[in-house]
């Protein structure tokens, strides 16, 4: 095969062909009732993705803030780790119900981009075109890191580019032009600032090391000159990329850099030995996701030509000692725990471990194809070659000696392994004695890309996917009933459910809601909804325990709530599969139904406070937190009123009766403990109901579900677990009587702690008085969308706030009457400003902090280009 572009051509369409064959046979959307849609991307991605479409298509200020992100928060950063990919421009061609099957579609694609920078790259530095270049860009496409990360595509076009971005560093080192490597490695830096930082780090230590093994031109002044090229071209890159690099880094530090894990310890995570599995056909399954070892499988031939560049080729010696350093700085980087948290920005992942390992793998099989080009062009080296074989062969022997150490290994795939080893040693034997020859070529391509297949297939089939129709029937009917809504009501106001599929369901509904599960969540946002007894995590915000408070300061104007639907059995009566319970909400019964179909019933909270309204300054300075959440929203309630006094109070219960369990002497952190193991067991309380009052239940962060069951009158008392703080469970309510419920605690394990359980009952009158009396002085929103709120707002009294629900930040500017005004923060959360009486125009805009810095320096980086251009053009005519 001589021809570059059908070489080329063969790389892009063996991985598109070889992927869209397996989806076809598992039925992938949008060939069949199956879907892309696994862990994470089905968790998380695909409503960033509902998001991307919406913003893109409708409301652009999305990609800067967007209130349908946990109560409200930046999207910048958001946009930054998870969007940017340019084939998310595919996304808008289609309805967001259509998600699953667009995905499957990008992911197809990005396995055939892998494959063709791949052979770019080996024929732009090798000038080969025949058909071992196809087998090699096809193993690099489907090597074992793509694979393992493919529900991770957000990473993958980390793998597209390296290449290239390799490539155009080579031509640098070798004297040529810069302008490859600044395109690319700027277009990494905005597309996945996270990887490329992985990628700088390893352009950097090839520098280093390469440069100490003398392996640069001799000239020291040649060198210099290139090393300085290098670094003129990375700051480029950097600043071209600073408008987003910048804001994205300042996200970060309110966010993730808050809670992840960066714990330096020096140590081995594993033996370095156990990575030696991951080179055995279909070493993948599920458990690896969360803490496995690095997934670097490549073809047999590749691990057999790496150990001969070493034994046997006849690459320089200080290129071979380079190489072996730079080998070894990978594999220490997968185990040695201090350089495995340097890759990953000194923050251990949750997660998809060594996320770098893509770059060992690249690096891997691009020293494999220098050792096939020795062998073609200098002839075998039979003894170097023997020895490869040795050591290639003692490490199968390894594996299949402690076989029982590695758990996703099985007899089959490792048998296979041996078949494709003694059949790639038998054609580099061939190789070795004939050279270049066309059946030799074709036979190394079909070896490479057999292995490599059935590599995928075995990995893919240990993971399981949801249905395509989880997430399309979800997001139609959830869209369309908040179409529904927003057409009566085009006011600002937020959303909850009862129901959910993730936590990010806000994004898919296109509504302002209360959750997120994102890695750039701010830690305020966590922190306060933890307080007030939502479910929180480090990464996660769900409200679904809100009380009649929380529900009417959040602004949380509507409620949608799943509705049983009649099987065509009589007397049965089942959920709809894709709207799962999420919580128990008699609260609704407060409030007014306003529309229904088969599936959802939307209910409307009179009590929800605007997202803005006067209150007293003094109040709002008191920002210190109780370790209760129902004592935190009495507080929260008198900054507002400072004369309500408490909403909450201690309710009480009587009637104790047990079940093979021993009498407790109350009901906060006692301890149930069985008097029969293997019997059923329980105890009932009754609660005494007053007609208009709510009740509610705490419940401490380690009580588990699966340890402690609640019904109340007979039914589940549905919650979301785990949360990091205690959380607040609405049990009863009752409207128009009085009546008496009763409380059931089922235990399975011989001793249960009731972790900081108390019942307690909410004043209605109170409440109904207090949110009268914040509606009288509103903040009404004329015109708004996710980044500006423009409304007026008329003040009664002197020394009052504009307080908000808006959470806190410094990208928020505020305007009053067009002076500026420094916004305050209150509740450690939300923002607020002095404001005078009387009549007043008030705007909020924000922007990403760091923005305009960003836009600054990328301009100016462009300035520099275009003079530096300039000067050099009017030299050359000169």
């Amino acid at each position: 095969m001589k021809s570059r572009r059908t070489t080329l051509i063969m790389c892009f369409l063996v991985p598109i062909i070889i992927s869209a064959s397996y989806f076809i046979f598992r039925h992938f959307a949008p060939l069949g009732s199956s879907s892309v849609l696994t862990v994470d991307m089905g968790q998380q991605y695909v409503d960033f993705f509902a998001h991307y479409h919406d913003t893109l298509l409708h409301d652009p200020s999305g990609i800067l803030y967007s209130f349908a992100k946990g109560l409200g928060g930046d999207m910048f950063g958001t946009w930054s780790y998870y969007l940017m990919s340019p084939l998310n421009l595919i996304i808008l061609l289609f309805p967001v119900e259509k998600l699953p099957s667009v995905i499957a579609i990008i992911t197809i694609l990005k396995y055939g981009l892998s494959g063709l920078s791949f052979g770019y790259f080996i024929i732009k530095e090798k000038a080969m075109t025949n058909w071992p270049v196809i087998g090699f860009a096809t193993t690099y496409a489907l090597m074992g890191w793509m694979v393992a990360n493919q529900l991770n595509t957000l990473w993958i076009d980390a793998a597209i580019l390296l290449p290239i971005i390799f490539l155009g560093f080579l031509r640098i080192l070798k004297g040529g032009s810069i302008k490859l490597y600044i395109i690319s490695l700027t277009a990494m830096l905005i597309i996945n600032y996270y990887m490329g930082w992985m990628i700088a780090i390893f352009l950097t230590a090839y520098m280093l090391i390469f440069g100490f093994a003398k392996a640069f031109p001799k000239s020291n002044q040649t060198s210099r000159r290139r090393i300085l090229q290098w670094l003129k071209g990375s700051i480029i890159s950097g600043g071209l990329s600073a408008w987003i690099l910048i804001p994205t880094f300042i996200s970060l530090l309110s966010s993730k850099t808050q809670y992840s894990k960066n714990e330096f310890r020096i140590r081995f995570e594993y033996n370095p030995l156990q990575i030696l599995g991951k080179f055995v056909n279909g070493a993948f399954d599920f458990k690896q996701l969360p803490n496995g070892t690095a997934n670097v499988f490549v073809a047999s031939l590749v691990v057999i030509l790496f150990c001969y560049y070493f034994f046997g080729s006849q690459a320089k010696r200080n290129f071979k000692i380079a190489n072996l350093a730079l080998t070894t700085f990978f594999i220490l980087s997968m185990c040695f725990q201090p350089l495995d948290l340097f890759w990953h920005g000194m923050q251990l992942p949750v997660w998809y471990p060594y996320r770098f390992s893509f770059i060992f793998s690249f690096w891997m099989i691009y020293t494999a194809f220098n050792a096939l080009m020795d062998i073609i062009k200098n002839g075998i080296h039979w003894k170097g070659y023997a020895v490869s074989m040795v050591v290639v062969m003692l490490a199968m022997t390894y594996l299949g000696v402690f076989m029982k150490q590695f758990e996703y290994l099985n007899q089959s795939n490792y048998l296979w392994g041996w078949v494709y080893l003694i059949l790639s040693a038998g054609i580099i034997t061939f190789l070795g004695l004939y050279h270049e020859n066309l059946i030799l070529a074709l036979a190394i391509f079909f070896l490479m890309t057999g292995e490599m297949s059935l590599n995928f297939i075995n990995s893919f089939n240990n993971i399981s996917y949801l249905n395509n129709s989880d997430y399309t029937n979800f997001a139609s009917i959830v869209r369309k009933t908040v179409g529904n809504i927003k057409e009566t009501d085009r006011s600002f106001y937020r959303t909850g459910t009862t129901f959910s599929r993730t936590k990010n369901d806000a994004l898919t509904g296109n509504f302002n809601g209360g959750s997120i599960f994102s890695s750039t969540l701010e830690s305020d946002t966590s922190n306060f909804m933890g307080d007030i007894g939502q479910p929180n995590g480090d990464a996660y915000v769900f409200y679904s325990n809100g009380t009649l408070f929380t529900d009417s300061l959040l602004s949380m104007k509507y409620f949608l709530n799943q509705r049983p639907i009649q099987t065509t059995n009589p007397g049965k009566v089942k959920l709809t599969q894709f709207l799962n319970a999420l919580t128990t909400k008699p609260d609704l019964g407060n409030y007014q139904l306003t529309s229904q179909n088969k599936l959802i019933s939307t209910y409307k909270n009179p009590y929800a406070l605007p997202i803005g309204f006067v209150t007293p300054s003094k109040g709002l300075k008191n920002s210190r937190v109780p370790n209760n959440p129902i004592a935190y929203q009495n507080k929260l309630a008198r900054q507002l009123s400072p004369n309500i006094g408490n909403l909450f109070q201690i309710a009480n219960y009587s009637d104790i009766k047990y079940h093979n369990v021993y009498p407790i002497m109350k009901l906060n952190n006692s301890v149930i403990r069985k008097k029969k193991m293997m019997a059923q067991s329980y105890f009932t309380i009754k609660v005494p109901i007053k007609k208009h009052t709510s009740y509610y239940m705490t419940l401490g962060p380690d009580i588990s579900d699966k340890q402690l069951t609640i019904l109340v009158d007979g039914q589940n008392l549905v919650q979301f677990r785990p949360s990091k703080k205690m959380v607040v469970a609405n049990i009863a309510n009752a409207t128009d009587h009085d009546r008496t419920v009763n409380v059931e605690f089922m235990t399975t394990a011989d001793n249960v702690w009731l972790q900081d359980v108390n019942i307690y009952q909410f004043n209605q009158a109170k409440f109904s008085k207090m949110t009268h009396s914040l509606k009288k002085q509103p903040f009404s929103i004329k015109k708004w969308n996710n980044h500006t709120l423009n409304g007026t707002i008329n003040v009664k009294a002197n020394n009052q706030s504009l307080t908000t629900t808006i959470p806190y930040s410094k990208g928020w500017h505020v305007t009053v009457d067009n002076h500026t005004v420094r916004p305050r923060q209150w509740a450690k959360m939300f923002l607020y400003i002095p404001i005078s009486k009387g009549h007043h125009q008030v705007k909020f805009t924000y922007w990403p902090v760091g923005l305009f810095p960003g836009i600054l320096i990328t301009g100016m980086t462009c300035i520099w280009i275009g003079t530096d251009y300039y000067l050099k053009k009017r030299k050359k005519y000169d």
